[in-house]
């Protein structure tokens, strides 16, 4: 039987190749490349999943450092070969531009040819190609039985061509068409996905804001930013909610759960610059974010993804006392934004030499884990009435003094704010992306619910005719449809050349068994 798939047209990556333009045609043109770089494709992808990407981890730590500390070695290696920004790495890029290119050269290599011979295929055709096709079948005929023939299947919604005694009827010549509709629906969703690589087209950042703090909105250029009015957090409570008590269960083995967390919010537009450097700001409006209900402003979208378990320090207040005197002074506030240097006391000054938003010791000095105040401490030294200095490093739960200091510096009070995870987002590339989708899935239609369909007659001699018929998919359905019409024209009844070649081979199998 005849290789129908190209109906014989000539691919010049098939041709022998002659330069190097040949050549690389012919790489992006072949199957089995294509093959190959959607494995690596989905490879990739699927070693993206092993740990969270950077987006999603929690950003008190550079990411370099995180995935070192929380997964050791094979972080490291994960981190160093671009895994944590998977989907804009440019080796990840790079797979899916050979993909595109692979797809679009596929695509030429085959359709034009493929056009061609369709747009120009000849009514009348050799005994060599209509004995060549899966549905064959031979017997007597005459010209008024080809013309009953072609009203049969002018019924059936074929087109036909005739040629004298030849006869060519074809449908659903566009079902061909659905590998190619697909290829140009993947292209577009590709070229969607690699502009995402471009801000202009997609931005994603995720800003931690405290409450009462205002914050330049990275996502956009600093053009907008945004205030936390008030974090509101709502747990799950079965013993004062009766609506929640059929949690109840559930509640107690998992402990504290959120019900509900959201952001009230104030938008600023930036409109100038303030004669000290800072931004002069312009209200825009107010409105709140929650989990799945983001607030929207010009093209973006401001989402509730997280928010601080622990609430951060916004100012500790302390005080110095005279253990001889029992004398007080003070108190004095160190404002967690912005600490002053030095505290004058009237009769003594404190100094603040160093501050750890996060404590913590590493390699047996003080350092900080983060630069949230999560667990700030700090370090003071107290310029006496004598003129002496004392030192002092006072934190949660820890004072460290000289125990022959003459002053002691105690704490007086706190400012605590919670501090919410706000992911800023903006795509557009979403519109590309779904007209990409939608073509795919029409070509995925056309290919599957429409297969080509042809049946070729002619005459050969006074009295006898050739029948074939060829159908890029299920030839069973087109020999059921047409064989009827066969028969009531009186024409012969074609045979399926492949059932009768298997039936051959597994005779001679069989008789090769009993020998």
């Amino acid at each position: 039987m005849l290789d129908m798939k190209y109906d014989g047209a000539d691919l010049r990556s098939k041709r022998r190749p002659k330069s190097w333009i040949d050549r690389v045609w012919s790489f992006f043109a072949s199957v089995k490349v294509g093959l190959w770089l959607i494995g690596l494709i989905i490879v990739g992808s699927a070693v993206g999943t092993i740990f969270p990407q950077e987006m999603y981890i929690p950003q008190q730590l550079p990411a370099s450092q995180y995935y070192t500390q929380e997964y050791g070695t094979a972080g490291t290696i994960y981190y160093s070969l671009g895994f944590h920004n998977l989907y804009t790495s440019w080796w990840y890029i790079s797979l899916i531009v050979m993909l595109t290119l692979s797809l679009i050269v596929a695509s030429i290599d085959r359709l034009v040819p493929l056009y061609k011979a369709l747009k120009y295929q000849p009514v009348r055709r050799t005994d060599r190609f209509m004995r060549g096709q899966r549905l064959i079948g031979e017997g007597n005929g005459s010209k008024a039985q080809i013309d009953m023939m072609e009203q049969s299947l002018k019924a059936k919604r074929y087109r036909v061509k005739r040629d004298g005694d030849a006869l060519l009827a074809e449908k659903h010549r566009f079902g061909r068409w659905g590998p190619y509709v697909n290829h140009v629906g993947l292209v577009i969703f590709f070229i969607g996905a690699m502009l995402r690589v471009f801000p202009s087209f997609h931005v994603d950042t995720l800003e931690w804001v405290r409450e009462g703090d205002t914050v330049a909105l990275e996502a956009t250029g600093d053009e907008y930013y945004i205030r936390n009015d008030q974090f509101i957090l709502e747990m799950y409570d079965p013993e004062n909610n009766e609506e929640d008590a059929k949690f109840a269960e559930a509640i107690e083995k998992a402990g504290a759960v959120p019900k509900n967390y959201e952001t009230e919010l104030t938008l600023f537009k930036k409109t100038g610059t303030n004669e000290d450097g800072s931004p002069r700001l312009e209200e825009v409006e107010t409105g709140s974010t929650k989990v799945n209900h983001p607030f929207k402003f010009d093209k973006y979208e401001v989402y509730q993804e997280q928010y601080s378990s622990r609430p951060e320090f916004l100012s500790m207040s302390f005080s110095v006392g005279d253990k001889e005197t029992g004398d007080i002074y003070g108190p004095f506030t160190v404002d967690m934004n912005d600490p002053e240097t030095t505290y004058d006391l009237g009769e003594v000054a404190v100094s603040l030499r160093d501050l750890y938003p996060d404590f913590e010791v590493r390699n047996g000095e003080p350092d900080t884990k983060s630069p949230r105040a999560l667990n700030p401490a700090f370090f003071f030294t107290v310029d006496t009435p004598e003129g002496a200095s004392e030192s002092n490093l006072i934190g949660i739960r820890m004072n460290v003094a000289d125990e022959n200091n003459r002053y002691a510096i105690q704490f007086a009070g706190t400012e605590m704010a919670s501090t919410s995870g706000l992911r800023v987002k903006s795509d557009s590339t979403y519109p590309i992306l779904i007209v990409g989708g939608t073509i795919f899935m029409i070509g995925i239609v056309m290919g599957m619910y429409w297969p080509h369909r042809r049946v070729w007659i002619r005459r050969h001699g006074e009295t006898d005719v050739l029948v074939a018929g060829f159908t890029n998919k299920n030839p069973s359905s087109l020999r059921r449809e047409v064989s009827p019409l066969l028969e009531k024209a009186g024409l012969p009844i074609w045979e399926d050349q492949a059932m009768f070649e298997k039936q051959t081979d597994a005779n001679s199998t069989n008789e090769r068994g009993e020998s």
